[in-house]
């Protein structure tokens, strides 16, 4: 059901992968897969230059030439950082360029970090429907998406992750979002998992069903990074299968695991064991 493109094109960016404990409890979260690997690992509170093998990891980042950097998590929203505006800071001014991969929820309270990342934000909204919204993210809450998306620069991007609980909101969805002038495009993600294709796999078959259904009313545009584009609503609407497209990462773990892998689970458990203990060296840039 899953195919994984190992045909991956040079390194573009790189993630940051924050470890705590995240403010909502999205049902698919990729985290969830190595949810027991991950178990207790926090570092939300611990200074970048305290996270093991961080310097390392941008010595790594600098040699492949990848100057962009997200901030985003695993088992943590990219917002809740304690550090948040001094790691931008610091970042930006050792030349690269940082933005964000958040649920929105800290959005209002983190506006001055995000008005000066260069990278800008990517914002997830699976609905507007305060019921559907606690059955995908565990909390029934909205963020005040009129009141965030318009401070928040000329470079947002908007997620939906396309599931059986908001395939029916999808077009309505489109079309609020396609109302800012700022969002530069939609990304429709499908759903991603290594370990649980039973309990996530009526999603993805629903996802595809949708997309079949939607290619035969509408013209394609493009393709990005064999993502297939489409205009919807005077938006550009990426469908994004993300282990299916080309694009490619490293990424890097506040646990202190690095990865060189675009695949977050995959590249997680076979780098965990590099983690440095308290006992051992800690890894160079050329081990990553």
């Amino acid at each position: 059901m899953i195919h994984k493109n190992r045909q991956r094109e040079q390194y573009t960016f790189a993630n940051i992968n924050l470890l705590g404990n995240c403010n909502a409890d999205c049902y698919f979260c990729l985290g969830k897969d190595i949810k027991e690997e991950l178990r207790g690992k926090n570092q939300l509170g611990t200074h970048f230059t305290q996270w093991n093998n961080f310097k390392e990891f941008l010595e790594r980042c600098k040699y492949d030439n990848v100057s962009k950097l997200y901030l985003t998590g695993q088992t943590a929203d990219g917002l809740q950082y304690k550090y948040l505006d001094e790691i931008v800071d610091t970042l930006q001014n050792d030349g690269f360029t940082v933005g964000v991969r958040t649920n929105g929820y800290l959005a209002q309270r983190k506006m001055d970090a995000i008005q000066k990342m260069k990278g800008g934000v990517g914002y997830s909204i699976h609905t507007l429907d305060p019921e559907t919204n606690r059955i995908i993210m565990g909390r029934s809450d909205l963020p005040d998406w009129n009141d965030i998306i318009p401070q928040s620069g000329p470079n947002v991007r908007v997620s939906i992750v396309l599931n059986r609980h908001n395939i029916g909101e999808f077009d309505d969805l489109c079309k609020y979002i396609s109302a800012f002038p700022n969002v530069r495009y939609i990304q429709v993600r499908r759903i991603s998992t290594d370990t649980r294709i039973e309990e996530l796999g009526e999603d993805i078959r629903l996802y595809e069903q949708f997309y079949e259904e939607f290619r035969a009313k509408h013209e394609p545009t493009g393709e990005f990074h064999l993502a297939q584009q489409f205009q919807l609503y005077g938006k550009e609407v990426d469908f994004w299968r993300t282990v299916e497209t080309s694009i490619n990462s490293l990424n890097y773990f506040t646990d202190g695991t690095c990865s060189d892998e675009y695949f977050i689970v995959e590249g997680y458990l076979k780098n965990r064991e590099n983690v440095a203990a308290t006992n051992n060296a800690p890894l160079t840039a050329k081990d990553i």
